[in-house]
């Protein structure tokens, strides 16, 4: 019988309730008490790789579209010294980077859909390993991402506690690079978008030059943030599948068989 209180490990044989949840009644409690339903493993390896290519993808492009700004950069400002002759340049690299700003737009939001959805999986599977390791519900999961100001923290606390969660007895590495990806998340985000304000606000052609420059800058920085994100979503992929197949719950040792009284000696 499953543990009344955290719907996930088996009940103690004179209990209603696991082990875990008798002795320390203080926890969280989790399962389907707190979540809805009880939480089920189900393996992240598809999900792992499908949003590490989606990322890689994404930081391709973001590559590709750094090379052409800083192509756009070096036009503009030979316009602005009076080089007229290179009009025509600027308006043919002007369109590829249009055309590649569109694809990188539809690979994001890809990324994005099927990396929540990696991310709330994972997030389940760790609750499997570990019930009261989470400072979290799982449905923060995905909701963490859209709360203004909170998500520069709370989404990170899911992943903290998942990353946790799924360390076996013998591991000993800590979240360094978790925390990379969130550093580089958080500095990326701000890069971007205060470059992007640079560029709307450029008027004159060497305004107009020195933004494309911060632009590719930041791209350049996006490409570093992508190969992390890369790294640790694979890294947790690993170390999530390596957890599953290890026993979990941990046999509890069962009762010592039974020896039969040795008969007494007889009297001679």
């Amino acid at each position: 019988m499953l543990c009344v209180r955290c719907q996930v490990a088996e009940a103690q044989p004179s209990s209603v309730q696991c082990a875990l949840c008798a002795t320390y009644p203080g926890h969280p409690r989790t399962g389907a008490e707190a979540n809805g339903a009880p939480a089920v493993l189900r393996s992240p390896v598809a999900l792992g790789w499908a949003t590490a290519g989606l990322f890689a993808a994404v930081g391709l492009t973001d590559l590709v579209s750094a090379v052409l700004d800083l192509r756009l950069a070096g036009l503009v400002g030979r316009l602005a010294d009076g080089d007229w002759a290179v009009a025509e340049w600027v308006g043919g690299v002007e369109q590829f980077t249009v055309w590649t700003g569109h694809f990188w737009s539809l690979v994001y939001f890809a990324s994005i859909v099927v990396f929540l959805v990696w991310f709330r999986r994972s997030r389940v599977n760790a609750e499997v390993f570990d019930p009261h390791g989470h400072t979290l519900r799982r449905g923060w999961a995905v909701g963490g991402w859209f709360v203004p100001f909170a998500n520069l923290w709370l989404p990170r606390r899911v992943a903290v506690d998942t990353w946790r969660a799924c360390a076996s007895p013998a591991d000993r590495r800590g979240t360094w690079l978790l925390n990379l990806w969130w550093v580089t998340f958080v500095v990326d985000t701000v890069v971007g978008n205060g470059a992007s304000r640079i560029l709307r606000r450029a008027e004159e052609l060497d305004e107009i030059a020195r933004a494309f420059r911060y632009v590719a800058y930041s791209e350049v920085f996006s490409v570093v943030h992508a190969v992390i994100a890369v790294l640790f979503v694979l890294a947790l992929t690993r170390r999530q599948d390596a957890r599953a197949h290890q026993p979990w719950p941990p046999a509890a040792p069962g009762p010592l068989p039974e020896v039969p009284d040795a008969p007494a000696p007889e009297k001679v």
